[in-house]
């Protein structure tokens, strides 16, 4: 309403630019982060000298973002505005204001690029709820703030192209600053030494590991994006709609589990740096096992129920949903029982070989997905590639897990594979016969949701879960019902 439609669009095409950065940033943040909870782990029980190698490690971090941004903004800068002034198609009397949008979206990425080794200090010292505390303040701050705002901008009509572009500027780059001034103030390793930042060694090995990084997550890139395709040139766009319902499925049947494993894995790195393998291999079996039966609450109810909570939902969901969905969770529930084997390989740091699998994988399910549709298979051809592609990694884990750590492939069918299966079976089982006996209704969902879930809890509390991991379960939420009662 206060930008008008040609304006919103420009802000948007605009700032759409740098979404590379995005990518970027979180990449680089990843990687950062396992060096500094390696040197973290490798440095207890040591004196000062395992506190100086982390602020190496810091140090050279910080060069490198603020080395890459400077030579992205010199490169970058003079492409984006000749773009904007001579390459878009932007009206002529909101050029000169797309410039400043340009320049003020560069300046905020490049804050944000230069605050990175702050933010993964926070993951690898394991400071995750203050981190989690910005993150909620700073939504409510900027809702609430953008509400403000906006309303003055509907009630006060004119250009606001370019305030609105600073406003969104301050408000991302203001949060990074008071970050990254806390993270210097709490950790002794944020400490800015000139001579520490060009060890050349250290530099390649964050370059490298880094890339690697890239390297994987473009062949995840290019294998979602090559099924898309796939599927818009051979079974048309509707198809296309099926396929981003599945994903956003799968992506909330996802969350918990995710979020847990993102606390999980900088302990995993840490041990792994101080040379405990013992406590690398439980906490691996452990993320495997606890972030799997997250999974399965949400993902078993809704394999059962997918037909009907689409009804519910979309009314006429698109034709193939419902077999994509349950193909992604399939991959979802197969990913995530060797998850802890994913964090111990990128903890050792000598990826190559396994992103190179990994990006084999990814590339080679393209045709399977092409062949099985040219066998009339239709949309359920990517879901059957997509199993095939995921069953493939989790061998590619499996064999590198034991290579890099020792982890035991039997042991982890025994202790993980093996009782997760039996579990969903049984919750499988008695969830089918609710849904034999009820009538298709939002209320049937939700007693199939309860009744799998109270099948499958217990179920994999003796079953899944270990003495030691139920012990973590019991003392989390003892503590969780102490802090609420005081």
């Amino acid at each position: 309403m206060a930008l008008g439609e040609v304006d919103y669009g420009l802000m948007g095409l605009v700032g759409g630019m740098t979404a590379f950065i995005s990518f970027f940033n979180s990449l680089m943040a990843t990687a950062v982060g396992r060096f500094f909870a390696y040197s973290i782990g490798a440095s207890e029980g040591r004196d000062v000298g395992g506190l100086e190698e982390c602020r190496r490690w810091f140090n050279v971090s910080l060069l490198i973002h603020t080395v890459v941004p400077v030579c992205l903004l010199i490169v970058g800068y003079p492409i984006g505005e000749w773009a904007v002034r001579c390459f878009l198609t932007i009206p002529l009397d909101r050029v000169f204001d797309c410039v400043w949008v340009w320049r003020f979206v560069c300046f905020s990425c490049f804050l944000s690029m230069v605050t990175v080794p702050f933010n993964a200090m926070y993951v690898a010292k394991q400071y995750i709820a203050e981190l989690t505390i910005y993150s909620d303040l700073y939504t409510f701050v900027t809702v609430t703030l953008n509400g403000i705002f906006l309303f003055y901008m509907v009630s006060h009509p004119g250009v606001w192209l370019v305030r609105l572009s600073l406003w969104s500027c301050l408000l991302g780059v203001l949060p990074q600053i008071i970050i990254a001034t806390r993270a210097f103030w709490i950790f002794p390793e944020c400490r800015v030494i000139p001579s520490y930042m060009w060890n050349m060694r250290k530099i390649k090995d964050v370059s490298v590991y880094a890339f690697y990084r890239f390297f994987g997550a473009l062949g995840l890139l290019v294998s979602g994006q090559g099924f898309s395709l796939i599927v818009n040139k051979m079974l048309g766009p509707a198809k296309n709609a099926a396929m981003n319902i599945g994903y956003a499925v799968s992506g909330h049947s996802n969350s918990l589990a995710g979020a847990f494993l993102s606390a999980l894995s900088p302990a995993i790195t840490t041990a792994y740096g101080s040379g405990n393998m013992e406590r690398v291999r439980k906490l691996v079996f452990a993320a495997s096992k606890l972030t799997t039966v997250m999974v399965l609450i949400f993902a078993l109810p809704l394999a059962l129920e997918t037909d009907e909570v689409f009804h519910l939902w979309l009314k006429t969901p698109p034709e193939g949903c419902v077999m994509i969905c349950l193909g992604l969770l399939f991959v979802l529930v197969c990913e995530n029982m060797c998850c802890g084997h994913y964090i111990a390989i990128f903890a050792d740091g000598d990826i190559k070989w396994y992103q190179i699998w990994c990006l084999l994988m990814s590339i080679c399910a393209l045709p399977i997905a092409w062949f099985l549709m040219k066998l009339g298979h239709g949309i359920a051809a990517i879901a059957y590639a997509l199993g095939i592609k995921q069953l493939s990694i989790v061998i590619v884990r499996l064999y590198f897990g034991r290579k890099v750590c020792g982890l035991s492939i039997r042991q982890w069918m025994m202790t993980v594979s093996f009782p997760i299966v039996l579990c969903s079976i049984a919750a499988l089982a008695v969830g089918f016969f609710v849904r034999l006996n009820c009538d298709a209704s939002f209320r049937r969902v939700m007693l199939t949701t309860v009744v799998v879930n109270a099948t499958l809890l217990p179920f994999a509390w003796f079953l899944v879960l270990g003495e030691s991991e139920r012990e973590l379960c019991r003392d989390k939420i003892f503590s969780k019902l102490f802090f609420f009662n005081r």
